[in-house]
């Protein structure tokens, strides 16, 4: 419904042209972008220049996220289709940064003056479906925009239900109340791929990532070699191929996919509990009572596995990781509750499932979940673990003003290496977006990211 003028590339992740057909960097501050013509919003105001550098300027007004994201500090009209955007600081991934939902390209004036709450009635957006009703956390209903710029979809609308609970999801599609379910199980695939009329579909490109957070405020895991003994006593490759088995997701040496940044040289530690248990008599932590747990001074080790019910993976990972660590001689209590726990300071490990692949760059992303960037405290928008390396800090800041692909990919690389040998966190496995898919449904390709589901090609045969 909302289009941005570049989006993510299904294979690499690189930003490619949507309401945009290019963007030159001029130089490190100033970046000139030529704009597609015959583009009109849903109400029928033309998308030129003077219409996006407004709806640029509205999303800086509006979000503080952005704004400092985007770092921007003039747009200026060059002609109709041209804009040239100029920048406080040098923002070598600009075009990526364009392609977050958040600076979706906007009629401002008509949203403006819909005022607060009435954005559906001001038809303030590019794409092929025009939205017409929203309910949060229930629906949101659509009809086609006949005049959009890529053709007339084939559909009269589509009407988009909140299923929360994946096997009602699941079983809505079997049913046939819906067409597409977004996001099924592994085990749901496998019934779906059963069904004479039903298919799984993916992309085959793990964008989300199911880690754990590491908890570095908390005594047991601000040891070093406790870190480490815990990363090796937990077989991680194990539990990525119950959570995410073939054809649904991969194992996760690293934080990002390989799709977005590949370091062959960087390794990452694997399963050892022998080591395990050698370096936690290292630490000062031996079984002293015999009861099969190790304790330092006479206080066990004892530590808290965190997560979520809503995504399925993670009870499974806190459980198998429970035993293996038991294993070792650590203590583990499951703690399975709301996602909104891991902003509390009562758990060692956190198990999450998150977008990981934003902007199309890496270093963005690694400081987004590692430290470094984005919120009031610099600790990072989303460094759940309050992990903080001033090594990475330095090797992060060094990419502030390299534009080159490759030496970006290094400089990634260098980044994950400090993230893996200090235990900053322990990914899992890269998880697939998953659909199921009815018969009829014609023109679908599934993307990677979990940005774009549909677009104006998806019909069904008549």
């Amino acid at each position: 419904m909302s289009e941005n003028l570049f989006r993510l590339s299904p294979t690499d992740f690189s930003p490619t042209p949507w309401l945009a057909m290019e963007a030159i960097d001029v130089d490190p501050l100033t970046w000139t972008i030529k704009l597609r013509s015959g583009v009109t919003f849903h109400n029928g105001a033309v998308m030129d220049a003077e219409a996006v550098k407004a709806s640029l300027e509205r999303t800086i007004r509006l979000s503080e996220a952005s704004a400092s994201a985007l770092g921007i500090d003039s747009i200026a009209v060059n002609d109709e289709q041209t804009i040239t955007i100029t920048t406080l600081e040098p923002r070598p991934t600009l075009p990526g940064l364009l392609t977050n939902p958040a600076v979706a390209i906007t009629d401002a004036a008509a949203a403006d003056a819909a005022g607060e709450g009435n954005f559906l009635q001001a038809r303030a957006l590019t794409g092929p479906y025009i939205p017409t009703e929203y309910i949060q956390k229930e629906r949101l209903s659509s009809v086609a925009n006949d005049d959009y710029w890529g053709g007339a979809p084939p559909l009269a609308g589509i009407e988009h239900f909140a299923i929360p609970d994946t096997n009602a999801r699941e079983l809505a599609l079997q049913a046939g109340d819906i067409d597409v379910a977004v996001n099924i199980s592994p085990e749901g695939a496998q019934t779906i791929d059963a069904h004479p009329e039903l298919e799984s579909r993916t992309a085959g490109i793990g964008t989300a990532a199911v880690i754990w957070w590491v908890n570095f405020e908390r005594p047991a895991l601000s040891d070093p070699l406790v870190r480490r003994a815990v990363s090796l006593a937990i077989d991680r490759e194990s539990i990525a191929g119950l959570i995410a088995p073939a054809g649904s997701g991969s194992f996760a040496d690293f934080l990002l996919p390989e799709a977005l940044v590949s370091c062959p040289g960087v390794t990452t530690p694997g399963f050892d509990p022998a080591q395990a248990r050698e370096l936690l008599t290292e630490a000062g932590y031996v079984d002293s009572d015999d009861d099969g747990f190790v304790d330092k001074d006479g206080d066990p080790l004892e530590i808290v596995i965190g997560g979520y019910p809503e995504r399925f993976q993670l009870p499974i990972m806190a459980e198998a990781a429970q035993a293996m660590l038991a294993d070792v001689g650590i203590k583990a209590q499951v703690l399975i509750t709301e996602w909104s726990v891991v902003k509390e300071p009562g758990w060692d490990l956190f198990g999450w499932y998150n977008n990981v692949v934003e902007a199309g760059d890496a270093i963005q992303n690694i400081g987004k979940f590692v430290g470094v960037s984005a919120d009031a405290s610099g600790s990072g928008a989303n460094n759940y673990g309050h992990y903080h390396s001033a090594e990475l800090e330095s090797v992060i800041s060094s990419a502030s003003d390299v534009a080159d692909t490759q030496q970006r990919q290094e400089i990634a690389c260098r980044a994950l290496d400090i993230v893996a040998s200090e235990t900053a966190l322990l990914p899992v496995a890269h998880a697939y977006l998953i659909y199921g898919v009815n018969e009829r449904v014609t023109g679908f390709e599934p993307h990677p990211a979990n940005l774009y589901f549909f677009d104006h090609r998806i019909g069904l045969k008549a």
